[in-house]
């Protein structure tokens, strides 16, 4: 009985480290006309030109064909499948962005468009909130894009860390309680 104790509290600390440890993503930056750098990014790719004319089904991105516009931040453009909440401004140097949601998704694209380039962010769903971050830019921003790749779905949420470590503390309760009978 002593070991199913021990092993659930093993079990318990091994969550929290879990919890305590969870990954963090930093700014990626490319340059191609300017430099770009936006927070919470997996990874990054710089390109000559406009992503509206450049980025569509056929464009390989991160090694990816088969992208969709899903928003643009100066447009009703795209299929509406991810919405920005907070574009970036037109005109402006920086400042912070925020999508509905993932849909589901695990390839996610956020655009910024400046000068001749633009510069493409896979974003990092590893990361405590995938769904804001900040954005910076050498020139004023012309636009932003959201690109997605993949079918949508509805997302089915996780069990909170909270949730699991009740859970574990609950058994530990228990075959305590079982213990001393």
């Amino acid at each position: 009985m002593k070991a199913t104790v021990r092993l659930l509290v093993l079990n318990t600390f091994a969550l929290l480290l879990l919890a305590a440890n969870s990954a963090q993503g930093g700014p990626m930056s490319c340059t191609s006309a300017t430099t770009y750098t936006l927070s919470d990014a997996a990874n990054s790719a710089c390109f000559s030109g406009n992503d509206s004319n450049e980025i569509d089904a056929s464009f390989s991105l991160f090694g990816m064909t088969g992208w969709v516009l899903a928003d643009k931040n100066d447009g009703p453009d795209g299929d509406g499948v991810i919405n920005f909440t907070t574009a970036p401004s037109n005109g402006s140097e920086s400042g912070n962005w925020a999508i509905d949601t993932l849909a589901g998704l695990n390839n996610v694209v956020i655009t910024l468009k400046a000068g001749n380039g633009f510069g493409a962010f896979l974003l990092d769903q590893s990361v405590s909130d995938p769904l804001s971050g900040s954005w910076e830019s050498g020139k004023d921003l012309s636009h932003a894009s959201i690109y997605y790749n993949g079918q949508p779905t509805t997302e089915v949420p996780e069990p909170g860390t909270l949730a699991l470590i009740s859970l574990g503390l609950l058994g530990l309760g228990i075959s305590r309680k079982r213990a001393h009978k």
